[in-house]
């Protein structure tokens, strides 16, 4: 079965984590503060847009913050 495209396979978190044993798995990720299910097999289950955000790898839609209207509060 090919990997899905919205979660990391057993490998890809294995190079994340530098562990492949669950139960050390789960302790990378919570001490590093990462956002994290656990399936019913009780391994780490990680979504790759998240992966991508956490390694700095962007992937999220990063919108400029909204400008105040000086020019309105100058004619006021």
């Amino acid at each position: 079965m090919p990997p899905s495209p919205l979660l990391l396979s057993p490998d890809e978190l294995a190079d994340v984590t530098g562990f492949r044993l669950a139960a050390k798995q789960i302790r990378w990720l919570s001490t590093k503060g990462w956002r994290f299910e656990v399936n019913g097999n009780r391994r780490p289950i990680v979504a790759r847009r998240y992966a991508e955000k956490m390694l700095g790898c962007g992937g999220f839609d990063e919108q400029a913050a909204p400008r105040p209207n000086f020019t309105a509060l100058r004619s006021a």
